[in-house]
């Protein structure tokens, strides 16, 4: 099920493993999330943060080298790749708009969180694209994201590009801003160690089941996000019952 059959000239296990990695982060990370925001939970809140960062980070990295691979190929093909990346842009972004929904009928809105910022960040990769190893412009978003726009304030329109009203929180927000560079970062990744969406050197596959496993868990990433959530909300409510702030 796990095995090394699973991977063609298509795919690359490191690559999967990099995205099992990021998503297996992520359901722990959103576990204590869930249970700091139902339960109480707030023990170890400094390490609790850094790891919610650098989960993302490891997650939208991998997005955007796997976007470089995908659309290096797409290009081999054909000169007009737009119509499958509008379809993913408006899959991941549609899935958020439906999160976005779910959650104001709970009362802590998700306005702009992982899949809106994955399914533009699609549109956004394919002009920057171009720039292949040359691009830099990762650091812009960085920079403008942490130093200049987290310091002003406006309503909820400017959320997609890191502004917004004092004191806001949302469980899932990831701006244009800062995390479009992020996204870029691992394009121009792609770009040295992936160039035309090859490898520059082959890679053996681990005969390590847990590595195995974990690349399985890759390969099915954005299943594996639109689920966790609702499971692991009610193996909560099955252990704890009603959850403050959910209805019963």
């Amino acid at each position: 099920m796990f095995g090394s059959e699973v991977y063609t000239d298509r795919r690359y296990w490191e690559i999967d493993l990099l995205r099992g990695v990021g998503i297996t982060m992520m359901v722990v990370s959103n576990f204590v999330t869930d249970l700091q925001l139902f339960l109480g939970y707030s023990s170890h809140r400094t390490f609790w943060m850094a790891f919610a960062v650098t989960t993302a980070t490891v997650f939208v990295f991998a997005s955007g080298l796997s976007m470089w691979i995908s659309y290096s190929r797409t290009l081999e093909k054909t000169q007009r790749p737009y119509g499958k990346y509008l379809r993913r842009f408006f899959k991941l972004f549609g899935l958020g708009l439906l999160i976005t929904a779910t959650t104001y009928s709970l009362g802590m809105t998700i306005h702009f969180g992982i899949l809106h910022l994955l399914g533009l960040a699609t549109l956004l990769g394919m002009l920057f694209y171009r720039f292949g190893r040359l691009n830099a412009l990762w650091a812009a978003f960085f920079i403008l994201g942490y130093l200049v726009l987290r310091n002003f304030h406006d309503g909820l329109w400017l959320l997609p590009i890191g502004i917004m009203p004092e004191n806001y929180f949302a469980p899932d927000y990831f701006p244009i801003f800062p995390w479009f560079g992020v996204f870029l970062l691992g394009m121009t990744a792609g770009s040295v160690f992936y160039p035309d969406g090859r490898r520059k050197k082959e890679i053996a596959l681990s005969s390590n089941p847990l590595v195995h496993f974990v690349a399985f868990a890759g390969r099915h990433t954005l299943l594996i996000y639109v689920v966790h959530q609702p499971i692991l909300v009610g193996l909560l409510r099955l252990i704890y019952g009603p959850l403050p702030g959910l209805p019963v």
